[in-house]
């Protein structure tokens, strides 16, 4: 006699997912709220450095308290500077990188 898939597994799967996305509501997690006051708060202490002021430009993302920089800057030490400033705000637990260089022709 041949055995029926078993479809157990794949469907509870579905369900713990399903289920995870009404009870953490569109963020997917709980921290969102606190995920605006990280970026706020990373964008502040951006700012108080006049080196990754424009021309230069850095665009902050955060997600359950993982902060993402994008944008521009003019060399590897603003670049290297955002990330630290970010990395050492207050509730920020990892920083991803994404800024990049201007060309400048050279």
């Amino acid at each position: 006699m041949p055995q029926r898939p078993r479809l157990h597994a794949p469907i509870i799967l579905l369900l713990c997912a399903l289920s995870g996305c009404t009870v953490y509501g569109a963020c997917g997690n709980r921290d969102c709220p606190d995920d605006a006051q990280v970026a706020d708060a990373v964008r502040a202490n951006l700012d108080q450095y006049p080196e990754l002021r424009p021309p230069n430009f850095i665009y902050v993302q955060t997600h359950s308290h993982v902060v993402t920089l994008h944008g521009q800057v003019s060399s590897d030490y603003e670049r290297e500077t955002a990330e630290d400033v970010a990395l050492h705000t207050p509730g920020v637990v990892r920083v991803i990188n994404l800024v990049g260089l201007y060309y400048i022709g050279r």
